[in-house]
């Protein structure tokens, strides 16, 4: 055992050989905070205070990267420690396989209290990581999501009023968070504090503007976690689950591409009391995945066999950092983005692949793809390597699909399946997609606004230069059926359906469409069909009965 281990090992023990009681962990996810937008990180245009504060008594990690970036299969890779490609969560609209272990079930089983507290729907208790909670404090309800477009759908006569709530306010979560720790401080706690403040559509001042209300509210938790005695005994975990593009590389949001600037997370570890030794920065690439590790580590817990991430505390065990997004292929058929990363260097792998030297070019503007062929050609190497090591022991199969709603769908002459798969050929570049995925998001915004014709002549603009965008036609059909044209709507939902029969969206509408047009055997069909993949839909089963009657 080195010297820093046995360090380690003798902060735990108090006086003369007396072990103390295992030290609580507290982990706080600020969802969509890019890394370069904390002042600890570099930012200068303000101060974030009260979050860079979390690294007192700490560590600040600088170079940790998201496996994919969106918020359930990050999430699902931090707490599972398994690949996105391995564990098959892989897009927000898909549940968690029941008996996943996870940091929260190992540290139940070893007599943690644990408890978790939800700012967004994507980690709604339905999607799969409640198991290893007592408490799962998610206040949020969807009756159907989309295995295409990866959003879940509310209730209600009218969709777009969304009845349901996709968010709280992260002030409502740190209160629900604190009475649980005021009432649960007899024994050791697993505490996980979610907040979705930063993500689209901005409820305050722009990204900015988010981030200063998040410094604001995790001050004051702070503050009360020192005034509780739980700073004092707790490991402390602040990350992201994914950054922002804001602009870098032409993406505004998040999920299309997979640069640095949605893939570099904040990691900022406070250590308990007793825990010293610790470097107060560390440079050492690393990923979400070896977050779990990182923590069963520091509470001298043997990680399951299941866990691929690594320690952090073992600077010795670098390997590379892999990255991925099957956003524009499952929404649109366009190319999946895969990339690993050892020590400065980025390969991804696309179309047209890239290559980086992340430490001379940190904004990934120069691709050197061609000049330095031999090294990319090596990451490709790892990375194939890494992909067939951890492949999954069977396909991806969505969970809310029952037996009986694939015979139905197989029935009226569906063929079940990923649409994009049976297609074939090279699939386009997302790089070379990208003017068509903004008018994609720009109709998205005229929807929301509900300036309705605007985003129908969008839409259509789109389907122009791309008939097989399966995405963008189900939403022509849905503004459609907003506009009451039920004729128009028909076609477009009729070849929806034909090549993404479990899309519970385009089931249900295509059956209202078909039932304003009179074809009432029809609608019967599709919205049995529709109410089978979301048996929680209250509106499918309101239009299927008065059908019925």
């Amino acid at each position: 055992m080195s010297g820093f281990r046995l360090f380690l090992l003798f902060g735990a023990i108090v006086g003369l050989g007396v072990a103390a009681e295992p030290a609580s962990v507290i982990l706080i996810s600020i969802d969509t905070l890019r890394a370069d937008r904390l002042s600890a990180y570099g930012y200068r245009r303000f101060r974030t205070p009260n979050i860079d504060s979390y690294a007192q008594q700490g560590t600040l990690f600088t170079n940790i990267e998201a496996q994919v970036p969106l918020t359930l299969p990050s999430h699902t890779s931090l707490f599972a420690s398994t690949y996105p490609f391995e564990n098959q969560i892989e897009e927000n609209a898909e549940r968690v396989a029941p008996g996943v272990v996870t940091l929260a079930s190992v540290l139940q089983s070893h007599g943690y209290k644990t408890a978790a507290f939800i700012g967004s729907v994507f980690l709604e208790k339905e999607m799969g990581l409640g198991p290893g909670f007592d408490t799962y404090d998610s206040p949020f309800h969807f009756e159907a999501f989309s295995p295409i477009s990866g959003s879940m759908f509310f209730g209600g006569v009218n969709r777009r009023e969304f009845a349901g709530r996709d968010r709280r306010d992260g002030a409502l979560v740190l209160r629900a968070a604190r009475a649980w720790m005021a009432a649960n401080r007899d024994a050791p706690a697993f505490v996980f504090v979610h907040l979705f403040d930063l993500h689209k559509p901005y409820l305050r001042a722009g990204y900015d503007g988010e981030l200063a209300y998040a410094d604001q509210i995790l001050g004051a938790f702070r503050q009360t976690l020192i005034q509780t005695g739980w700073w004092q005994r707790s490991l402390v975990v602040l990350l992201s689950d994914h950054g922002e593009s804001l602009g870098e590389h032409g993406e505004d949001s998040h999920g299309y591409f997979i640069y640095e600037s949605t893939l570099r997370v904040p990691l900022i570890v406070h250590w308990p009391d007793g825990a010293a030794g610790h470097p107060a920065r560390d440079d050492g690439p690393g990923g979400l995945i070896d977050v779990a590790p990182t923590v069963l580590d520091f509470l001298h817990i043997a990680a399951p066999a299941s866990f691929e991430g690594r320690s952090l505390l073992d600077a010795g065990n670098a390997r590379g950092v892999y990255s991925e997004t099957l956003y524009a292929h499952d929404g649109f058929g366009w190319a999946p983005l895969r990339a690993l990363r050892e020590g400065v260097y980025k390969y991804i792998e696309a179309p047209r692949p890239e290559f980086y030297n992340l430490a001379a070019d940190p904004h990934e503007q120069i691709n050197l793809y061609s000049k330095d062929s031999a090294r990319a050609r090596a990451l490709k190497g790892d990375l194939r390597k890494l992909l067939a090591a951890h492949a999954p022991k069977q396909p991806a199969s969505p969970a809310s699909i029952s037996p009986r709603t694939r015979e139905l769908l197989a029935s009226l002459g569906y063929l079940s399946g990923n649409q994009h798969a049976a297609a074939g050929g090279a699939m386009p570049d997302p790089k070379d997609r990208l003017a068509e995925y903004r008018l994609y998001e720009t109709a998205q915004a005229l929807l929301y606004d509900r300036r309705l014709e605007e985003a129908a002549v969008t839409f259509r603009r789109i389907l122009a230069r791309d008939p097989k965008n399966i995405l963008a036609r189900r939403d022509l059909g849905g503004t459609y059926v907003e506009q009451k044209l039920y004729g128009k709507a028909r076609e477009c939902f009729e070849q929806v359906v034909n090549n993404a029969p479990d899309d519970y969206m385009a089931q249900y509408e295509l059956g209202i469409a078909d039932k304003n047009l009179g074809l009432m055997h029809d609608a019967f069909e599709h919205l049995q069909v529709a109410c089978r993949l979301a048996p929680g839909a209250e509106q499918c089963k309101k239009e299927l009965d008065g059908l019925e009657k």
